[in-house]
């Protein structure tokens, strides 16, 4: 009985390493997309930041400017 009896532990424990493997393949699968969308989202941002440098740079340019001519 003894050797019955350890080869369902065996099984069990098997199946238990399956499930903790499919849990797993999901977390990674969530975490993947989470990374992408972080992506798009840095993406977005720094073309924000662009612009926002671009509309300074052209205030400080045109301040600039005034001066000269003042």
């Amino acid at each position: 009985m003894s050797a019955i009896g350890d080869a369902l532990a065996a099984i069990r424990q098997v199946i238990l390493m399956q499930q903790r493997m499919d849990q797993l393949d999901g977390r990674i699968t969530q975490l993947v997309a989470d990374v992408d969308g972080l992506t798009d989202a840095l993406s977005n941002m720094r073309d924000r930041v662009s612009r926002l440098e671009g509309i300074i740079e052209g205030a400080v340019m045109a301040a600039r400017q005034r001066r000269i001519e003042e």
